[in-house]
């Protein structure tokens, strides 16, 4: 006699009922719960018995004071499928206090080995040596520990001070050599003294090291990088209060510097892979970079903070064309080009001005192995419409600027990737954008991102011929944002006027 024929419904019911998740082992469950929030994993102990220890041995803990500290109103009104933000705005000094409370209750209830740990906590846990101690915890009980994040919450009553008033801050007093186990260290709004080097010292280990809103002099920012000699990864961020950056060290291999506003930036660096400049405030004669096996180049600048900035400090911008002349031999001020090795160059430029348009055509010519090319135009009332020279005279006209038959090495036998964002169709950048269609022998795709009201124009470098047999060529279509971006611009600026007081 057959067997009756189970039902689908029966089936699928007991399908769900399987939990595949309870099935894992114990230490793929406390991994899973390491990247999460430490709110997050202690809440995942409630799930069932099993769950309930498992957020003890994970090995990374995030204490974010922003989720820890929560209004009572907002969780009352908060429904569990919506995540409720803290506004660290208006935390008060009970904030802080029960922040402080909860680091302590779950570092001492913590069991196993922590390999990477983040505090964003509020200021006020600085004034009786709160985060000084949890350090000490976390480093000298977990000799495992690798990664370490630190940043400060300014309570409301700081908040319009920022950096600038850094008299007024309470500055961490670290241990000496605190720091010298660590891989990995990111220290974000604090107020650093000379002393604040001492807590670097042995930091061999250090691979990877990130300040940002960080208010230190002269000497501090020399003491730290002296003590790092094992760094790779260094990247200085939105910071204040020196003025002179001077950065030597044979192993550095990545190097970012944005938002800065200096009278001198000395780097050498022999092993220097990649290179990230963006809004930075300097003399072009203060610039000085040894760097002969760069890699990846990355300079940019916001056209409109900048102006301001140079308005309220009365300084030259730093614009892509004078890194361009200066860090070549294009002027004859560096002995060695740091673009020789080059694989990815990505700037900000504006094509349709000539002298722009003559350091990029000199880097081309330097560049022998280059694969890939992002230029961004600027937008806006920035962008040279008329195609002025910038006082740069040719023997020739300028809309034969790209159609001379001089060899661009890396253009007809080595570029692979190229993009043009923000393309307007004016004349200089047709040409250059021909001049890749129909020239480069090697390449593989051509990006052109433009505005919806130009894309006729745009279509139109479809027709050409092209030397590369493998080239496909995309157009992509947007809609002008920038005003947008100029509102938050504006917001971010009214931090920077805090930040940079001169």
């Amino acid at each position: 006699m057959a067997r009756p024929r189970r039902k689908k419904g029966v089936r699928r019911r007991k399908q769900e009922k399987i939990d595949m998740i309870s099935q894992l082992p114990d230490e793929v469950l406390c991994s899973i719960i390491s990247s999460l929030s430490i709110d997050e994993a202690v809440r995942s102990s409630v799930l069932s018995k099993r769950w309930k220890p498992l957020w003890k041995r994970v090995s990374c803990l995030d204490f974010d004071g922003r989720q820890m500290i929560k209004p009572l109103s907002q969780l009352k009104n908060s429904i569990s499928t919506s995540k409720v933000t803290f506004d660290p705005n208006r935390a008060t000094k009970k904030d802080a206090i029960k922040y402080g409370k909860l680091v302590y209750h779950t570092l001492n209830q913590h069991l196993g080995d922590i390999t990477a740990c983040r505090f964003r906590h509020f200021s006020q846990s600085l004034d009786f040596g709160e985060v000084e101690a949890w350090i000490e915890f976390v480093v000298l009980e977990n000799k495992r520990l690798s990664s370490l994040s630190l940043e400060c919450e300014p309570l409301i009553k700081e908040v319009n001070h920022m950096v600038s008033d850094a008299s007024r801050k309470v500055k961490p007093n670290f241990q000496h050599g605190i720091f010298s186990n660590l891989s990995s260290l990111e220290l974000t709004n604090y107020a650093l003294n000379s002393s604040a080097s001492y807590a670097f010292e042995r930091c061999e280990k250090l691979k990877r090291l990130k300040l940002k809103k960080i208010f230190m002099k002269d000497n501090t920012v020399d003491g730290i990088l002296k003590n790092c000699l094992g760094l790779e990864d260094f990247s200085l961020v939105e910071s204040a209060g020196f003025r002179k950056l001077k950065i030597q060290n044979q192993g550095l291999k990545a190097l970012e510097l944005q938002w800065l506003v200096v009278d001198e930036i000395d780097v050498f660096a022999e092993n220097l892979q990649d290179l990230v400049l963006n809004s930075l405030i300097c003399p072009t004669k203060g610039l000085s970079f040894f760097a002969p096996n760069l890699n990846f180049f990355l300079s940019g600048c916001n056209a409109i903070a900048q102006k301001i900035q140079a308005r309220s400090h009365g300084q030259q911008i730093l614009k892509t064309q004078d890194i361009l002349e200066n860090c070549s031999d294009l002027l004859g001020s560096q002995t060695t080009s740091i673009f020789r090795n080059l694989l990815t160059l990505s700037i900000d430029l504006d094509l349709n001005n000539i002298r722009e348009a003559m350091a990029l055509s000199f880097i081309l010519r330097s560049c022998f192995y280059l694969k890939t090319l992002e230029i961004t135009l600027p937008v806006g009332e920035d962008s040279n419409s008329n195609g002025s020279s910038d006082d740069c005279t040719l023997p020739f006209p300028n809309s034969l600027f790209w159609d001379r038959q001089e060899m661009y090495n890396c253009i007809n036998h080595q570029l692979k990737y190229a993009k043009i964002n923000g393309f307007t169709g004016k004349e200089q950048e047709v040409k250059f954008v021909k001049h890749l269609i129909t020239r480069a022998n090697m390449i593989k795709r051509i990006s052109v991102i433009c505005d919806t009201s130009i894309v006729d124009e745009a279509t139109s470098l479809l027709s050409l011929p092209r030397a590369s047999v493998y080239l496909i060529i995309t157009l992509e279509a947007k809609i002008k944002k920038h005003l947008n971006e100029v509102a938050e611009i504006q917001g971010k600026l009214s931090q920077l006027r805090d930040i940079y007081p001169f």
